[in-house]
Order: structure tokens, then sequence, then C-alpha cells
């Protein structure tokens, strides 16, 4: 389960799939024999209920429904970092050359594993001008009732850039996770609107910083780097 965070909500859309086909099943045999035997003497059977066969029918109807919908969320959700549950340290920012005479910044954005280790595979240079970069996080948390279905919210990096001050000259950013939240209306279901945060922090030519994350307090943190 530690290797795939989604082991639950696919777990739950399997039995959910085959609830919901036993319950469209057990309607439609009753209705078949019903009908086969309705006219017969010589057969005892039970009586169509239409209100309670119409129930089990919509039931099942909704049950697979949200097998489907559940399935299709693990899917889409597969390539997103799973947020951890307690404060952790998730990337790392290495401010590389600040030129203040062109106003130009160079920044080196680094993914960490749970570990707190680069992923080197994953840098992203960001070209941008100013003396203070502002990262951006989109969290997204299960809703109350669905929440034993994962291992935690999930989170991913939107956009690493300079910060706007207002005075005018809008700071270039670049886009780190092109991937959105899903938008399926299982998302919906099962997850609550995502929500951004960002942290800004004044930075000068050799600077590294961790970024860290602390779901139970809702911050997003830039502190200076403490070696390793």
């Amino acid at each position: 389960m530690d290797a795939d965070p989604n082991f639950r909500l696919k777990a739950f859309a399997v039995i959910a799939c085959v609830l919901g086909v036993f319950l469209v099943s057990f309607v439609a045999q009753r209705v078949w024999f019903w009908m086969r035997t309705r006219r017969r003497e010589d057969v005892d059977t039970s009586k169509v209920e239409p209100i309670i066969d119409l129930g089990l029918l919509g039931l099942g109807a909704i049950v697979i429904w949200m097998a489907v919908e559940a399935l299709v969320l693990a899917v889409l959700t597969t390539d997103l970092n799973v947020q951890p549950n307690q404060q952790r340290k998730i990337a790392e920012i290495e401010v590389g050359k600040l030129d203040n005479e062109t106003d130009q910044l160079n920044l080196l954005f680094y993914p960490v594993d749970p570990a707190g280790r680069r992923l080197p595979a994953q840098r992203r240079p960001v070209l941008t001008s100013g003396d203070e970069l502002e990262l951006i996080v989109e969290v997204i948390e299960w809703r109350g009732p669905w929440r034993w279905l994962g291992e935690g919210g999930f989170y991913r990096f939107v956009s690493l850039g300079g910060y706007d001050d207002g005075s005018g000259d809008t700071p270039e950013r670049t886009l780190l996770d092109p991937a959105g939240v899903p938008r399926t209306i299982g998302a919906t279901v099962f997850l609550r609107k995502a929500k951004q945060w960002e942290v800004r922090q004044i930075c000068e030519e050799g600077d590294i910083f961790d970024v860290w994350l602390n779901p139970e307090s809702g911050e997003l943190q830039v502190r200076e780097h403490s070696g390793g």
C-alpha cells in the first residue's frame, strides 16, 4: 500500500462495482423470472415490487457510477504528490545569478523525495526578475466522509518566479506542473476545492532555500538550507 497511495481508492472502486453489478443483476433476474412465470399456475413466484425494485436498481446504478468515478480519479491523481502527514520538506530552491544591473534573477527548482534528497531529473531552471521569489503550491484535500480512501491529500507545484509588488513590471513566472487538478464530477464528490498556498522570500546570489509543507497548520514555509 505504501507503493501505491491510491490503493484504497482503487479497492473501493472494485468493491463498489461488484456491489453495484450485484444489485442491478438481482433486480434484472427478479423481473426476468417474474415475466417468464407470471402466467404459469404451477410455479409459485414472488410478485414484482416496483418501488423496491426500482429503488434497488437506482441504488445499483449510483454505486456503479461512483465506482467508475473513483477509478477515473485514481488514474488522474497518479502523478500528483501525496500530501505528507506531518511537516516535511518538499522542495529546494537554489538562487543562481542575481544581476541587479539587468534585473535578472536565475533560480533552480528541485523537488525532493520523502527523505529530503533532491531529484535532479526533475530540476527546473527559472528565469525571472527582481530580488524576491514567489512559489505557488496547490493543495487538494479529501472531503470529510472520504478521507479514509487516501493516504493524505495531494499537492502540486504550480509556478515559481519573481514577486509582483504592484510597481507595474510583472516578473516572469515558470509553470512547474502543467497537469491541472481533476475537474470530473467524481473529483467534486471525493475532493475539496483546491487551495493555493504561496510563499515569498527575498534572495541573494548563492542562497539555497528549503520549502516546507505543514498540512496540519496549512502553512507553506521557506527556510535557509540546513545542509545535507
